[in-house]
């Protein structure tokens, strides 16, 4: 019984040290998923950004639509995760660009 007791905190301070490299791992890999959303919301806009900007330089206006981008420029993009806004203001005039990501249920 002497041995058991002598035992008991080293037992402790083990859980204690598992739960705690626990906790730790499960909030990286947290950040870790935050991090890949946010570069893949970053790839969205770029990708739009540049489709506009080859439509400029191929046709010497800016498109009208981001419709028109999607059909002659191959602009992919999840549209069940995000909402791009695409405003026009003119031929010469280069449109505003905005893509937010959907909440999700989860």
């Amino acid at each position: 019984m002497n041995k058991r007791t002598k035992r008991l905190p080293v037992l402790i301070v083990s859980m204690l040290l598992s739960a705690v490299i626990l906790i730790w791992f499960i909030s990286a890999l947290g950040a870790t998923q935050n991090a890949a959303d946010g570069r893949a919301l970053s790839a969205v806009k770029q990708n739009v950004e540049d489709a506009v900007t080859m439509c400029y330089a191929i046709e010497g206006a800016y498109p009208e639509s981001l419709s028109y981008l999607k059909d002659n420029y191959a602009v992919t993009y999840d549209a069940d995760r995000y909402i791009v806004h695409y405003e026009a203001a003119g031929a010469n005039i280069r449109p505003t660009v905005t893509v937010i990501e959907r909440g999700s249920d989860s």
